[in-house]
């Protein structure tokens, strides 16, 4: 039967059965619940970073921050947890023929630009998507080029905890899509002739895809500095590499404002006496 068909009057919420049911005879319709599994990580890089060198990482970097940074970071900042996490990403391999299009100043003659198109097939080798419910994309994509990929293990039972993805299956392709033509739209710039280009657009047709889940190793550390937290991270395999948030002494920034103030003003009474 068609919707316009069915008496909807005819039906009640059944609390009991979460369902609803006739209201003549009782029976409960049943409510298909679509099914979209939130994926899960196969494999996982283990930590080569101990915690007392992840701690010692976060001093260091504490101690050169940058000069905007207290003075007193280093000695006053205190170290409230430091907890060692696996965070999910997918590993991509594809091959796709990507169309492009461009404006390059090849051929332009007396105009700036002249629009240029092609095709290329393209192959694609271990692309690291991040999934993360914990990190953000930013701090992601500064970690994904220290990691060794060829170090990860299986997962097996419970031995790793390691971090929900956070995208159900369906989305899941969409964003591993949008992180091959992205690579595409840099990869594509071989192909376009002359020396300058702009306006590169693509559109990848994927021919091959394989994806495996994977869970990469970090110490995610949260810090206190004068009642204000702050979060920093430190790389599980290289523990040189260290992103993160530190406070900005408003009082140097100040100063160097009115330093820079100061000399534009004196260049441009210089220039108005001439």
């Amino acid at each position: 039967a068609s919707r316009r068909d069915i008496d909807f009057s005819a039906f009640e919420f059944d609390p009991a059965h979460q369902a609803p049911a006739c209201a003549f005879c009782r029976s409960v319709m049943a409510i298909e619940q679509p099914h979209d599994p939130i994926e899960a990580a196969r494999a996982y890089v283990p930590f080569l970073v101990e915690r007392d060198v992840a701690t010692s990482a976060a001093r260091t970097w504490l101690r050169t921050r940058s000069w905007f940074a207290p003075a007193t970071l280093h000695d006053e900042a205190v170290l409230e947890s430091l907890t060692p996490v696996w965070w999910a990403a997918w590993v991509v391999d594809a091959r796709a023929e990507v169309a492009w299009t461009a404006d390059s100043d090849h051929g332009a003659r007396r105009s700036t630009w002249a629009p240029h198109a092609g095709e290329v097939a393209l192959t694609f080798d271990r692309i690291v998507v991040p999934a993360s419910r914990g990190l953000s994309a930013g701090e992601a994509a500064q970690l994904v080029p220290f990691y060794d990929l060829a170090r990860a293990a299986a997962v097996a039972g419970s031995e790793v905890q390691v971090e929900s993805f956070d995208a159900q299956r369906s989305a899941a392709r969409a964003i591993v899509h949008a992180a091959i033509t992205d690579r595409a739209r840099t990869a594509v710039e071989a192909s376009i002739p002359g020396h300058r280009f702009r306006n590169v657009r693509v559109a990848c047709l994927v021919e091959r895809l394989t994806t495996d889940r994977i869970a990469l190793p970090a110490w995610v550390l949260v810090y206190r500095f004068r009642g204000a937290a702050y979060r920093a991270i430190v790389h599980g395999e290289r523990p040189h590499v260290v992103i993160g948030r530190a406070p900005v002494d408003w009082a140097k920034v100040g100063r160097i404002a009115a330093v820079i103030l100061a000399i534009a003003a004196a260049i441009a009474a210089i220039v108005l006496a001439r």
